[in-house]
């Protein structure tokens, strides 16, 4: 006994010694967030050539290598593609300012303290401090052999399929816009999401000759794709016509992450085309597929709770009439089977736009292209103003979860918070 004691005691002092294993898991929503590092941030890094970088972190007391991939940008801010009419920021073969080195928040690990071996030579350590006051640590290698075979997010081209290991979607192959097939691994139902809805609204000269442009009018090519293990981007050809007639082209990419979706929408909107157009307005949403009982709130309304039921009432009504604010714009529905969805946009380069909630409940309304009928819910933005001309930058979020813990206005701030990082020269 005494000698089991000695080797318990021995154990724990160990443990303290060392630091391993102690620093507790991650919260559940903080721990699948993509972590990223520019490379103004880590300037030992810039003029690196990528083939002699990787990652790696302390995993049950040895350095090991983590998934990690390097997204290179293009002069507009966007993920670079080759053939697309955007140029490179940099150079194709080495780290640049503009490049972002990405990896997961969950996979960060203790402090090395350097009396381990280890493959190649660390260049940088990453520190990172979490929501508990925790300090979690990555680091940079050089001219390392190792590689991890983890792959967060998987991605068919041929099949237009993209999968994690939470959710999996289904493109059209002629538009992008188009879900063909979605599923939520642990949702306890059918498919909970019919797709995501795109509408552009306005008149033509005048506002009183009214036009709505669906899917039918709105058609998103693929163009190119970035296979990667912590985030798949599809480059998209955006056109929008009238009377069979291309009026309008937009860049849109479409990122994927192991429990996250995001539409990066932008374009130059020509003076004359956009003098076409009256009062136009475009309305982003998420058609969902008979959630019945489940809850709505929102940032301009966090005490009020619309509830899923076939009908508009006094309260989703009250939620409606709330607005929302462009800049603080969390939409959060839960399902209560194992499924809630966090939505916000974000403008891009001084664009700007009053905006107003998208809500609707009902067993009847139906839309153009949908496989479920009815808007059960159907929740999302709409953008009510355009410029004269110029820029025009958005982003939408989709954040997914079992279920998020606690007060919405509490964990819609923490789901978008990164935590402090710091890059150290090794």
């Amino acid at each position: 006994m005494k000698r089991i004691l000695t080797a318990l005691v021995w154990g724990v002092g160990l443990l303290a010694t060392t630091g391993y294993a102690l620093t507790p898991p991650l919260h559940p929503i903080d721990a699948f967030k993509i972590i990223t590092i520019e490379g103004e941030d880590a300037p030992g890094l810039v003029g690196m050539p990528l083939e002699q970088l990787s990652l790696a972190a302390m995993i049950d007391g040895v350095l090991e290598p983590i998934p990690y991939q390097i997204d290179q940008y293009n002069i507009g801010g966007a993920v670079y593609f080759e053939g697309w009419h955007v140029p490179l920021a940099g150079s194709a073969q080495q780290m640049d300012e503009t490049d972002k080195l990405l990896f997961l928040f969950k996979d960060a690990g203790e402090r090395y303290r350097g009396r381990l071996p280890h493959d190649g030579s660390i260049l940088a350590e990453i520190r990172m401090r979490d929501e508990q006051g925790y300090l979690r640590y990555v680091y940079v290698m050089k001219n390392s052999r190792l590689r991890s075979d983890e792959q967060y997010v998987r991605y068919s081209a041929a099949e237009g399929v993209v999968e994690t290991d939470f959710y999996s979607i289904r493109y059209n192959k002629n538009n992008h816009l188009v879900w063909d097939d979605f599923s939520y691994v642990n949702y306890l139902g059918e498919r909970p999401l019919d797709s995501l809805n795109l509408q552009l609204r306005g008149g033509i000269l005048t506002s009183l000759a009214e036009v709505e442009l669906g899917k039918d009018q709105l058609v998103a090519v693929p163009k190119g794709e970035l296979i990667g293990p912590i985030r798949t981007t599809t480059q998209l050809d955006f056109s929008v016509y009238f009377m069979a007639v291309p009026v309008l082209n937009l860049s849109v990419q479409i990122h994927h992450g192991p429990k996250s979706l995001m539409y990066d929408v932008r374009g130059v909107i020509p003076e004359l085309r956009r003098s076409l157009v009256a009062d136009p307005t475009i309305t982003m949403s998420i058609d969902a597929n008979r959630l019945l009982g489940a809850s709505i709130m929102t940032s301009a309304a966090p005490g009020r709770v619309g509830t899923v039921d076939g009908t508009i009432d006094e309260q989703e009504q009250s939620v409606i009439d709330a607005g929302l604010d462009p800049h603080d714009n969390w939409i959060w529905v839960s399902t209560k089977r194992n499924l809630d969805f966090l939505s916000y946009v974000d403008y891009l380069g001084g664009f700007d736009s009053s905006m107003s909630l998208l809500l609707e409940d009902s067993f009847e309304l139906q839309r153009p292209n949908e496989q479920f009928p009815g808007q059960l819910p159907n929740t999302g933005y709409i953008i009510e103003e355009f410029p004269k001309q110029g820029f025009i930058g958005v982003v939408v979020s989709l954040l997914m979860s079992d279920g998020f813990a606690g007060a919405p206005e509490d964990f819609a701030q923490q789901a978008r918070s990164l935590p402090d990082i710091e890059v150290r020269p090794w």
